[in-house]
């Protein structure tokens, strides 16, 4: 393994706030990895003591290659390639072996962590934690996991708290520049012998704030200390001990090589409780119903064991389990082994809570053809029903009674069919008198209300359709059958009609023979307005243009007639020569504008045979012909 070398500090105010400032300009950061434990089970962690263990207790070491998978991913600085599964020191977690200890006597302990058969190992220590027994404390633990389990990487440095020290010692022992020989000699032999000093005391003197010289991990949060050297065996620094506190311990085995671990106290004025070492556990709490299972988890070879809890329960059995649980069995269990050669060990607590299934009474109120859904359990008909939910890891049973309240006798009011343009008006028929909370309307286009009778103003296509209403009453909502709202569209017809020449006809209570488009209103059954636009086509009479004129001024046929020309004052009238020349035209023609044999410019046209068109615009004809001038 890489030696990776790093500094622990105790935590004194002064020198930690020193600290703590160095290590944010540096850009260090705890960082929470966990949401829940790293251990899968309870049962992973075994108890363990430095102390005399005549019981003959092991603690095996892991030899599964996996790591502890909850941990973060790392670059794999040992290989280069990948990721492995780190946590404050240690890069690697490799088989891994989760242990616990309890302090008896306080005061700092220095423990001496090895593989029986001088495997490389390295470890983590976490606390202190709280508990009356193992599981107690366990539980304590993963109910705040993410902020016991802290990640924390720290750079290969100097000890700080040490370089502290000396600095202080420069300072403290300093003379003026002034001062006299005599006094810089003494000067600097004081600051010599305490830097010496505090060079000592940081190496061996576990009670020095600043010793360092068994920890490899700056601690931080609950991480106590940490190693990940290539050594066979560590040794953990634990400072300022309480009675009755715990610290977990993992242990790598970097090998995987069989064996046991070992804790041995190295130094240190506190020790470890011996005994907690059997452990003896539960699945607790266990629901009732179910089964109570009592476990031994660290059984020495060829030893018995024997148990006893409540109601007179007894057992020889290593791992007893009592069926069906009820309230009567929770409590204490006792569990006591007893060696091959007869050494017995004290008894060990097990608390055992029973979580008692206590059936809930609900009643349940729906309204008719509607549906509640209760923990999961659709119900839409009266009666009564017992309901199951899993809630953590027992089922809670509900008697549930379901009623069913008639639907209100309510009916909705609409002023409908609605003209397109004029108001909807909702109300409600046969409305309750009390206990009314509230309305709710809903409709086309994204109507909504919660009046009681909403007014929907501007009514069109896009409002017409159905409208519903639920109304809150009694701390019910009652649906009420929705209404089909008609709107009738306002009818814009357009209406040609032709009448023979001379005559004339009715519209709108008047009499009209003019060519033109008429605009008139008119109501329907309903009261809705209808517009409609008549256009009126007379027959027009057809033009007929004489065959020749004599222009020669004696009074008679003098002017080219064209009979019945004053109906279309609007024709246009073009006369042209044999060349195909215009030399004549006009409109509105009549008796004073009528051609009189001469050109645009007034001068006489010779006699001949002349060509002509009548457009006559208003009816799409072209009239054509020739027309003969006479001199």
């Amino acid at each position: 393994l890489l030696y990776s070398k790093s500094i622990y500090f105790a935590k004194t105010t002064k020198t930690m706030n020193a600290i703590k400032s160095l290590l944010l300009l540096m850009g260090l950061n705890a960082l929470n990895v966990f949401g829940t434990c790293p251990f899968s089970k309870y049962t992973d962690v075994v108890t363990a003591c430095a102390g005399g263990n005549d019981l003959g207790i092991k603690y095996p070491a892991g030899t599964s290659k996996e790591e502890v998978s909850l941990f973060p991913l790392r670059p794999n600085k040992r290989t280069g390639k990948g990721y492995t599964h780190g946590i404050g020191c240690l890069d690697e977690t490799p088989s891994p072996a989760w242990y616990a200890i309890k302090i008896d006597e306080p005061g700092n302990l220095l423990l001496k962590i090895s593989h029986s058969n001088d495997a490389d190992i390295d470890f983590a220590c976490w606390g202190p934690f709280k508990g009356e027994t193992k599981q107690a404390m366990l539980e304590n633990v993963c109910a705040n996991a993410d902020a016991y389990f802290v990640d924390c990487i720290v750079p290969n440095t100097t000890n700080i708290c040490k370089q502290l020290q000396l600095e202080q010692c420069e300072s403290k022992f300093a003379v003026d520049p002034t001062a006299s020989a005599l006094a810089k000699v003494e000067s600097k032999e004081k600051i010599s012998d305490c830097k010496e000093q505090v060079e000592r005391r940081s190496e061996s003197d576990t009670d020095y704030e600043c010793f360092y010289g068994y920890s490899d991990a700056f601690p931080i949060a609950q991480m106590e200390d940490c190693s990940f050297s290539n050594s066979a065996s560590e040794s953990c620094f634990i400072s300022d001990a309480k009675k009755g506190d715990w610290y977990i311990i993992l242990v790598t085995n970097f090998s995987g090589s069989p064996g046991n671990v070992s804790f041995s106290k190295i130094s240190g004025t506190a020790t470890t409780d011996c005994n907690v070492i059997v452990d003896a556990s539960s699945n607790s709490p266990v629901c009732e119903g179910e089964d109570i299972n009592l476990f031994v988890n660290n059984m020495p070879a060829y030893a018995s064991c024997k148990w006893r809890g409540p109601n007179g329960f007894e057992s020889n059995e290593v791992s007893p389990k009592i069926s069906n649980a009820e309230k009567a069995h929770s409590g204490i269990y006792y569990a006591q082994i007893t060696t091959h050669d007869g050494l017995k060990s004290d008894e060990v607590p097990v608390y055992v809570s029973i979580i008692i299934n206590t059936p809930v009474d609900t009643t349940l109120r729906i309204v008719e053809g509607g549906m509640v859904n209760f923990k999961g359990v659709e119900l839409s008909k009266a009666g009564d029903y017992k309901v199951t939910e899993r809630s953590g890891q027992c089922t809670k049973t509900f008697n549930v009674k379901v009623v069913v309240e008639p639907l209100l006798p309510a009916y909705i009011e609409q002023n409908g069919p609605i003209c397109e343009g004029d108001s909807l008006i909702l109300s409600i028929g046969d409305a309750p008198t009390s206990g009314v909370k509230g309305y709710i309307w809903n409709g086309p286009n994204g109507f909504y209300s919660t009046l009681e009778c909403p007014v929907v103003s501007k009514m069109n296509q896009n409002k017409a359709g159905k409208y519903s209403l639920k109304i809150k009453k009694d701390g019910l909502v009652y649906p009420v059958a929705p209404v089909n709202v008609t709107v009738i569209p306002k009818i814009k017809e357009k209406v040609t009609k032709r009448i023979p020449f001379g005559e004339s006809t009715e519209f709108a209570g008047k009499t009209i023979s003019q060519r033109g488009v008429y605009t008139a209103t008119f109501e329907s059954s309903y009261g809705c307005d209808s517009i409609v636009e008549l256009n009126l086509v007379p027959d027009m009479p057809i033009l007929e243009p004489d065959e020749f004129f004599t222009p020669n001024g004696d009074g008679a046929n003098d002017i080219w007639c064209i009979k019945n020309i004053e109906y279309y004052p609007e024709a246009m009238i073009r006369i042209y020569d044999r060349f195909g020349k215009i030399v004549y035209e006009t409109t509105d023609y009549s008796f004073d504008n009528a051609w009189n044999g001469r050109d645009k410019n007034g001068r006489d046209l010779p006699s001949t045979d002349y060509w002509y068109t009548i457009d006559v615009q208003s009816s799409d004809r072209v009239y054509y012909g020739h027309v003969t001038l006479l001199r």
